[in-house]
């Protein structure tokens, strides 16, 4: 592998660009033209190659809203699971869903692929469009499942 990274310790991965928020510091636009996310099992396979090639110690999956495609984040989290690293992170605005069944069995998904580090974007900036109610509903069933859960305010 290429000699300038013998110190990669951490995988990120963007599952999409699409998002359910407008907010006004986002980097990525207005994400009016997202919708395609990452093919889960390529890189579910990428976290596969490179951990055979690096002590890899952390995974992150992020967006957009990476939430619109548990799938994708599942893969990489599994895999990430499966290879024993210690971390395995996503970042949510945790509004990807108005339904509470899908809010209860996305938890449980994120709970059973290994997520151990649920950083929550909750802020001035994203509640501006973002209801709180649904992620507050959010982050209640994922602590009810086990996962911890940071809060990652844009400043």
């Amino acid at each position: 592998m290429n000699p300038y990274l013998n110190h990669l310790t951490k995988i990120e991965f963007i599952i999409t660009y699409a998002c359910t928020g407008r907010c006004k510091h986002c980097s990525e636009g207005d994400h009016t033209a997202c919708g395609e996310r990452i093919d889960p099992r390529i890189a579910a396979d990428a976290v596969r190659r490179i951990a055979a090639a690096y002590h890899i110690q952390t995974v992150m999956t992020f967006g957009g809203e990476p939430l619109l495609y548990p799938d994708a984040v599942c893969a990489v989290m599994t895999a990430a699971r499966e290879l024993d690293i210690p971390k395995r992170q996503i970042i949510t605005n945790g509004y990807f869903s108005k339904n509470t069944d899908k809010i209860h069995e996305v938890a449980e998904r994120l709970a059973a692929c290994g997520v151990n580090d649920l950083l929550l974007s909750v802020d001035a900036f994203h509640q501006e469009t973002i209801p709180p109610d649904v992620v507050k509903s959010f982050a209640r069933e994922a602590l009810n499942v086990g996962i911890p859960i940071r809060l990652q305010p844009a400043w």
